[in-house]
């Protein structure tokens, strides 16, 4: 690694924290058309050229690891702008820059987890997060905030999807922060979210959502106390009762039965149970199934009317970009998966991260790629300054025992 001239840089890279972090409070006000360049890109991409331009260290101090994903962003702007030559369309361009945007944030957000004050980014990370579920949350209880076709809320966002992912990744990003940092808060994020994800009715970021609390749960069940083993233990129980109701078809009251929550629910169940068919139709995964091939050179990402007349994408974060890109780029993306979650101590956030993108497009969020970076640092790399400085017990003297048993009173 090259050694740069030593110079007054910490204000530079706090500046650019602050950048990144009014990107991701920005992050549910979408002011321009959905799908484009909205406020929050434009503030995380100035936090990131800060850090990148301005500092100059980012150049020569990146994660190794992180080759693995520049090499399949290659391939990706190979295949897209292939496509875009052949079939001159727009889309391919817009879809290989959503990519290239995310690997910018990877580049970035890997360097401020590097930085001496990491400990003071993850403070802020988590405190912003927060503050942008409580403006959620008072949007939510003042009416501000919007609802689509009157039954599924969206708050400022466009689609209940979009809604329910930022809510879903600020409870997996919270929980982490306040976890490692030795703070107990995320609980009651954590039962905020959920309640707050609720009225979206979308069902795969509640999926993973019921996936955390099931991992939550086993994951922390050794360190519990005995009346919270009960009380969690009471609430698994009722999941897996709610899914056995579900499946029996019980007849439940009108009071449930007609929030719209649970008829998406019965809905996504019925197509599950009833014919995988309909689930593959639902999330256009018979794109897959119809065009084997691409797994061998790749589709390119866009242009989705190739397929099917509904312009409809594949909803998958785990087989698009398999059929998108082909089967040697997706096996960089999944190697540098594997690099970052080989030492995790938080398995359970990334099945629960998985599971939700096996049905959600989440490939253009920043927050996506950024759990995958936040839960996969091992447990020694979050150590505050005040656990980092605590000195060494004091080593008996020459010539004295260690006392390895208390003394009989």
């Amino acid at each position: 690694m090259i050694r740069l001239p030593d110079y007054n840089e910490k204000p530079k890279i706090y500046l650019a924290q602050c950048f990144f972090y009014l990107g991701i409070i920005a992050k549910p006000f979408y002011l321009a058309a959905p799908g484009s360049f909205q406020l929050s890109d434009l503030l995380m991409m100035i936090g990131c050229a800060l850090y990148i331009f301005v500092t100059k260290k980012a150049y020569y101090d990146y994660d190794k690891s992180d080759t693995w994903f520049y090499l399949f962003l290659v391939f990706v702007f190979l295949i897209n702008s292939i496509y875009f030559i052949v079939l001159k369309n727009d889309e391919f361009i817009r879809c290989m820059m959503f990519y290239i945007y995310n690997g910018i944030i990877i580049f970035t957000f890997s360097g401020f987890m590097r930085e001496e004050n990491r400990p003071a980014f993850l403070q802020g990370l988590g405190f912003v997060l927060k503050l942008s579920m409580t403006i959620q949350g008072i949007l939510y209880l003042t009416g501000i905030g919007h609802w689509m076709d009157g039954v599924r809320y969206i708050g400022l966002f466009t689609d209940p999807n979009q809604y329910g992912v930022f809510i879903f990744f600020s409870v997996l990003q919270i929980y982490i922060t306040d976890h490692l940092l030795g703070k107990r808060s995320w609980i009651i994020w954590s039962v905020i979210g959920t309640l707050l994800l609720l009225p979206s009715a979308s069902t795969g970021t509640m999926l993973g959502m019921v996936l955390f609390w099931v991992g939550l749960y086993f994951s922390n069940f050794r360190s519990m106390r005995r009346i919270w083993k009960l009380i969690w233990g009471a609430l698994t129980g009722l999941l897996i009762l709610t899914f056995l109701v579900l499946g029996l078809g019980v007849q439940l009251p009108k009071e449930i039965t007609s929030h719209f929550m649970y008829e998406r629910v019965i809905e996504k169940f019925n197509k599950v149970s009833g014919s995988t068919t309909n689930l593959i139709k639902d999330r256009a995964w018979n794109r897959i199934v119809d065009y084997p091939e691409y797994f061998l050179y790749g589709s390119g990402e866009g242009y989705n009317k190739r397929f099917n007349d509904e312009d409809l994408e594949l909803h998958s974060s785990i087989l698009a970009p398999a059929h998108a890109y082909g089967i040697i780029p997706y096996i960089f993306l999944v190697i540098w998966v594997f690099k970052k979650a080989r030492h995790t101590r938080f398995l359970f956030i990334y099945i629960a991260l998985f599971g939700e993108a096996m049905f959600v497009v989440n490939t253009r969020q920043p927050a996506y790629w950024m759990l995958i970076i936040l839960a996969g640092i091992p447990q020694a790399e979050y150590l505050t300054e005040a656990e980092q400085e605590e000195p060494e017990p004091e080593k008996p003297k020459t010539g004295e025992a260690e006392t390895l048993c208390p003394k009989s009173v």
